[in-house]
């Protein structure tokens, strides 16, 4: 089958055979032209006037491919790249593609653009309702979330890249992406880059009236971790006709509520309810078994009011008080530690008289010493003390102009005992959260409150694949500021892509009853009903196309042979609803 001659001419290789690695980017075209990102872009993005080659949805479209294909966002490796694929990406994209259409400034262009805000939310806010609409998405669910991202720059030259509160506790150079994502496939609906140095409270209702444009749908659930249960937060998700359900950050804003919850539920003497995994119940409907709960506790409502809008707002909030065996039996083995690494340091304090040992001389700095220790170690009210003042006499000899003399030199002992009582006190509250919402019973049960919390992991999904292997957010490598923020937008849609290849896998094996095997190195047999797109796109190596010049007519053309599919690729390409055309239409008649 012949290629044309043009895109023979590209390749500089007119008399010689030539291979391209074709692999998975057929693939990766299918599933960006499905999400119509190139269209979409090029709506929303209009080139300047000096513009040539292919339009940004294009080059922005193809670069993901690159990204995808080659995981890595760097830019400097693309012009190259698109160079040895000419054949394929004119022929999948129909359009005349040049490889300094990839040159560094071009991209650049790109990410310039999309760092815009209004062009950026302009392109999230068509392709999410475009990608709503193409897979009939349930929109019920909405999660909100916050990551950082931690980089090399000098801070003091960047306005995005700041010293910030890291996940593992420590200070570092970062920046910070907050992300919302619609259930049950971890789609990002709207993205905000900011810097590394803000707080992540004021984020959330921003982006939540951002996502709200798109979805466009009362009554959804938003969920989100403790940083969203501010009062005001709560209170702008319920003016917008939402539900919200967040885990109470009582310690910090109602520090007492957890303890006076707890003494009017036990004060009734009302059971809690047990908490089951949904695989744990018995199909018959029996009662499941006890030892299989996950959790328990219990509901009490209260009422709320905040203001939005310069409009007062009050609501009905119910609050479930939730305990689980897994994080109690965690929080008390962490008390002990805690218990003992603190005795031990308390018990350091006062050590025997010897040389070169100092001594506590006053009880002020003694108890200031043990109230430093306790903040440390977060054992506050769970030790007796007891404090001896231990004074030794001993004569002096007169020397020199100094008289003899009876000296006394002071010493606390300090004597310490655990607080048992105030030990199983704290060994009861240990385990408890406190779950806010004001979604109506009927539509969230406490189990299923629970359980949506639990499915948190599909917004810790998305942040896994930004800084995984695919994707590689960090480390970054651009020194503009605008150019990085475009880059993680640009980024963001790549995560969509995997989102939906994931979702639409899923989907059609459940319809089919069916596993996807062959996709598992090593084990051809192994099946899974949920296979993740990146190994999908794995299972794609080493298709070619083979060009070999011929003259045809008096003309140099190319016999073009595409690797033929394997049954597993095809298999994959149904279920991604993409026609195996992608590859076989690569040998041009």
């Amino acid at each position: 089958m012949n290629c044309d001659k043009s895109l023979l001419m590209e390749n500089e290789r007119e008399t010689e055979p030539y291979i391209e690695r074709v692999d998975e980017l057929p693939l990766l075209f299918g599933l960006l032209q499905q999400m119509h990102l190139q269209v979409i872009v090029d709506t929303v993005i209009a080139p300047h006037g000096n513009w040539q080659g292919l339009t940004p949805g294009w080059v922005i479209t193809i670069w993901l491919m690159h990204i995808l294909s080659e995981q890595s966002h760097c830019m400097e490796p693309v012009q190259e790249w698109a160079a040895q694929h000419l054949v394929s990406l004119g022929r999948l994209t129909g359009q005349e593609v040049q490889a300094l259409d990839f040159s560094d400034d071009r991209l650049a262009l790109c990410l310039q653009e999309l760092h815009r805000p209004e062009v950026w939310q302009a392109i999230e806010a068509r392709l999410g309702a475009n990608l709503i609409r193409v897979y009939h998405l349930k929109q019920t669910t909405m999660r909100l979330d916050a990551t950082v991202g931690t980089v090399g720059h000098n801070p003091a030259e960047h306005i995005l890249f700041k010293v910030g509160k890291a996940k593992n506790g420590l200070y570092e150079t970062q920046f910070k992406l907050m992300l919302a994502s619609l259930d049950p496939l971890g789609l990002p609906l709207a993205v905000a880059v900011v810097p590394g140095n803000g707080a992540d409270d004021p984020l959330y209702v921003p982006l939540y009236h951002r996502a709200k444009k798109i979805v466009n749908q009362p009554g959804m659930l938003v969920v989100g971790d403790s940083k969203m249960s501010a009062l005001g937060t709560r209170g702008e998700i319920v003016g917008g006709n939402d539900h919200y359900l967040t885990p109470l950050a009582w310690l910090k804003d109602e520090p007492a509520l957890l303890e006076k919850l707890l003494k009017a539920w036990q004060a009734r003497a009302e059971a809690a309810a047990n908490i089951f995994l949904p695989q744990d119940l018995p199909q018959d409907g029996s009662d499941p078994d006890p030892k299989l709960a996950i959790a328990y506790g219990f509901e009490v409502s209260r009422s709320r009011e905040s203001v939005v809008n310069n409009r007062a707002i009050v609501w009905e909030e119910r609050l479930f008080v939730i305990r689980s065996h897994s994080f109690t039996q965690a929080g008390q083995t962490d008390l002990y530690r805690r218990l003992d690494k603190a005795e031990a340091a308390l018990q350091k304090l006062t050590p025997v008289r010897a040389r070169g040992k100092q001594q506590i001389t006053d009880e002020r700095s003694l108890r200031d010493a043990i109230e430093k220790i306790e903040q440390q170690y977060r054992v506050q009210g769970l030790f007796h003390y007891a404090f001896e003042c231990q004074v030794k006499e001993r004569h002096r000899r007169a020397y020199k102009d100094k008289p003899a003399r009876l000296e006394h030199q002071v010493r606390y002992q300090l004597t310490l005992k655990r607080h048992q009582d105030a030990i199983a006190e704290a060994e009861f509250k240990t385990g408890w959260r406190i779950y806010a919402t004001n979604a109506p019973a009927e539509t969230l049960s406490l189990t299923e409150a629970v359980l949506a919390y639990r499915d948190q992991y599909l917004e810790e999904n998305i942040f896994r694949r930004l800084q995984g292997k695919f994707l590689s957010i960090t480390p970054v490598y651009l020194q503009r500021d605008d150019h990085a923020q475009g880059l993680f937008h640009l980024l963001t849609l790549g995560a969509r892509l995997l989102a939906l290849g994931d979702y639409q896998a899923k989907q059609a094996l459940a319809q089919d009853q069916a596993e996807l095997t062959g996709i598992y190195r090593g084990n051809v047999h192994r099946g899974t009903a949920r296979p993740t797109t990146e190994r999908m796109l794995k299972a794609f190596e080493h298709i070619n196309l083979l060009l070999i010049p011929a003259k045809i007519s008096s003309t140099m053309q190319a016999v073009c042979f595409v690797t033929p599919l394997s049954p597993v690729q095809e298999r994959i390409l149904a279920l991604l609803g993409l026609p195996t055309a992608l590859y076989t239409s690569l040998q041009v008649a």
